[in-house]
């Protein structure tokens, strides 16, 4: 991936950046921060770690087959992750540690809440671990996605027909259903647990109100929005699915129901990853024709970090204090990039 361009014009308030990339030898599949160190998983089973300062990522082995899903636990100094071998695994400063194993029964959703709790999806089931005791919860249809909400009072389990909430106090509570008919294949909670939202396999987002599960429609998507974040304030959710980053606004009572979502860094191709920035109302954007840009929201001024080239933007993720930013592209080139904004 190229390095930064500054001929184009940066937001008022400069970005600078060095830029270090590599290459992982394998398909990405998943990217998190865990503090200030950078993780990426592959297809081959590794995990990449990156230190600030070292020079290139510590590469682990830590599944028979590819890492499916991954999630960045910051309260234990780990990362969780689930394979296509039937395990879910906890790998730390001091290496990993099984969490679960059932062979031939792949993991592809996992999700730590700000407690250390851990959920992965599992056939027709979410387990769910509350420090050493684990509980199966069973479902009517598969897990797709999992998501618990800010405060880890409230798992999020998007399946076909909907998304259940979870107690995780609670597990063997009934969970709550939020129904909807169609796919539900990602889901997020806002940052200040009144709404939650589900990507549809119909080229659509929906939402409901927590309190009293009314529903939101948000369609109009050429393609499965499949990148979603939100705003460092928590009213705003950028999505990917089109040619730029579609923003919906959930300041109001009713979230975006009644307002119109607005386009951000728009181009001919399709937006592939995005995450805003922490403290800043500043996107990062990745593109299906390998573009990486840096887009202010409030006056549209936008920065090119890297030019277009072979390789589609997989994942893209601010580090917690907002001073670096890293991409992986599909291939498995990954790039940490320090951000003075």
């Amino acid at each position: 991936m190229p390095g930064l361009d500054l001929a184009a014009t940066p937001p008022a308030s400069a970005a600078q950046a060095s830029m270090q990339s590599w290459q992982l030898g394998a398909p990405a599949t998943g990217l998190v921060w865990l503090k200030d160190t950078l993780v990426a998983a592959s297809g081959d089973g590794r995990l990449h770690l990156h230190e600030p300062d070292a020079a290139r990522p510590e590469a682990r082995m830590v599944h028979q087959g590819a890492i499916l899903a991954l999630a960045s636990d910051a309260a234990n100094d780990r990362v969780v992750t689930g394979g296509d071998d039937g395990r879910v695994v906890a790998t730390g400063g001091e290496g990993s540690a099984e969490l679960f194993s059932q062979p031939g029964r792949w993991i592809d959703a996992v999700a730590v809440s700000r407690k250390g709790q851990v959920a992965a999806g599992i056939g027709k089931s979410v387990l769910l671990w509350r420090g050493q005791r684990m509980h199966a919860i069973d479902f009517p249809a598969t897990p797709s996605a999992l998501a618990f909400d800010r405060k880890g009072a409230s798992l999020a389990v998007a399946h076909y027909g909907g998304v259940s909430l979870v107690d995780p106090a609670h597990p063997m509570r009934a969970p709550r259903r939020l129904d909807w008919k169609g796919s539900h294949i990602g889901t997020t909670f806002s940052p200040d647990g009144r709404f939650v939202v589900s990507v549809m396999g119909e080229n659509a987002l929906h939402g409901w109100r927590i309190k009293d599960g009314a529903n939101m429609s948000m369609s109009g998507y050429p393609s499965k929005p499949r990148a979603l974040s939100w705003s460092a304030d928590g009213l705003l959710l950028a999505s990917s699915g089109a040619g730029g980053a579609i923003v919906w606004s959930f300041a109001g009572r009713d979230g975006p129901m009644g307002t119109n979502a607005v386009t951000v860094g728009e181009r001919d191709v399709p937006v592939t990853a995005l995450a805003w920035h922490p403290a800043s109302p500043v996107l990062v954007l990745g593109y299906r024709d390998g573009e990486l840009r840096l887009c202010r929201t409030d006056d549209g001024a936008t920065l090119v970090l890297g030019e277009a080239h072979d390789e589609s933007i997989a994942h893209v993720a601010f580090s917690p204090a907002g001073e670096s930013l890293a991409a992986l592209g599909q291939a498995g080139t990954l790039v940490r990039a320090r951000i003075a904004l």
